[in-house]
């Protein structure tokens, strides 16, 4: 079983600072993923390049495989440090993780990370060291399916001083909020929002520091697979129905001749979900335009192919997350919820072109083609592994 790390941020700049002075980086490889909170000294655009150039450099470096030694190294030689008050002009938290499941975290000058585990914020052992004269925490443990994870900035723990909380939120019960979130197995994404409302909030709409919250989730992996419009080569239209029928997730099929090819080969019907208006139940129309699905035993999606493909990359234009997509159960919507579930989409193109789409090809390209690779660009945005076939 593979597992996954889904990962969301929220960041709020100090209240009249249009930057904000704390960054976030991800990098990931087939065999690992490292994230890196950095928190820039102070506040502002001074604070923000700092805080840049610490998570760019740590995040690259720790994904090529460098030491700690070697990227605190990197670090001091290359970023000034405060002549006033004798500290790095950044602090960084690092989480690399390989093979899905061995974790490696060191922090410098951070708040430590909260780990939530079988619903009880676990301990992780940390060992104290210093490296080029910094003191560091690292921190070696294994990922479990369910953990949640949080890095926070100063700007959380400081959070409704003096008012709500008269020391600030505190790393403790930002902790305790975390776990009781956790209890409900949301997403990353939800959770990133409710702390970053909650620490606004303390702060009465007024951040005096930032603040960044990034929330990583561990659970299984989630796959789609999209194959859409028909082999050049019509010998090839049962590999292609094997490829589709015999991969691993979500499987979709996009195009009339597509779904005709696949019926044909399975040896089944074609069901078109088609009701009249007049007798279709409260809540279940449809987005004007977007014409039916169908329905194939062992197939989760079937669409009409090139419409279908330019409406879900305009739902996607505006939604990062599949709760973001405005409800509906048309064929654009139900896609577009599948593909942003996913963490892994695979996409199945068929190069055969309609004569009756000649004039739609542009610079040598169907529009399906153009439509499929601006999905994977906009997928790949939101960290999402994209593969993409012909045939």
């Amino acid at each position: 079983m593979r597992l996954f790390i889904e990962i969301a941020w929220n960041s709020l700049a100090k209240h009249g600072e249009e930057l904000c002075g704390d960054c976030v980086r991800v990098a990931k490889t087939p065999q690992s993923f490292v994230v890196v909170l950095s928190d820039g000294l102070g506040s502002g655009v001074k604070a923000n390049i700092m805080a840049t150039l610490t998570a760019e450099i740590a995040a690259s470096m720790f994904q090529r495989g460098a030491s700690v030694e070697e990227v605190i190294s990197t670090l001091v030689a290359t970023l000034p440090e405060c002549s006033v008050r004798k500290l790095a002009y950044a602090t960084f938290a690092v989480l690399l993780v390989q093979r899905g499941r061995d974790a490696y975290l060191v922090e410098y000058d951070t708040p430590p990370l909260i780990l939530i585990r079988e619903g009880k914020i676990w301990d992780v052992p940390r060992v104290e060291r210093e490296v080029e004269g910094r003191k560091i925490h690292e921190a070696h443990f294994l990922l479990q399916e369910g953990d949640y994870m949080v890095m926070v900035s100063d700007g959380y723990v400081h959070a409704g001083v003096g008012g709500l909380y008269r020391l600030g939120w505190g790393w403790q019960n930002i902790a305790v909020s975390v776990r009781r979130w956790a209890q409900t197995a949301g997403d990353a994404h939800s959770l990133a929002r409710a702390l970053s409302n909650t620490a606004l909030r303390l702060y009465n709409g007024k951040p005096g520091d930032d603040s960044t919250a990034v929330v990583m989730r561990v659970r299984r992996t989630v796959v789609a697979n999209v194959w859409t419009g028909p082999p050049a080569d019509r010998s090839q239209d049962e590999a292609a129905v094997a490829k589709l029928m015999n991969s691993r997730g979500a499987k979709v099929i996009c195009g009339g001749t597509t779904a005709q090819i696949a019926a044909r080969v399975l040896g089944q019907e074609l069901r078109v979900d088609w009701v009249p208006p007049s007798k279709r139940k409260d809540g279940a129309t449809r987005t004007r335009g977007t014409p039916p699905t169908a329905r194939l035993d062992g197939v989760d999606l079937v669409t009409e192919g090139i419409l279908t493909l330019g409406q879900t990359v305009s739902l996607l234009e505006h939604a990062q997350t599949a709760s973001d997509v405005p409800p509906g159960e048309d064929a654009a919507s139900r896609l577009a919820r599948i593909l942003l579930s996913a963490d892994e989409i695979h996409f199945l193109v068929g190069t055969a072109i309609n004569p009756n789409q000649v004039a739609d090809v542009i610079r040598g390209e169907s529009m399906r083609m153009l439509y499929v690779k601006e999905l994977a660009r906009q997928l790949e945005q939101r960290n999402k592994s994209v593969t993409l076939e012909t045939i």
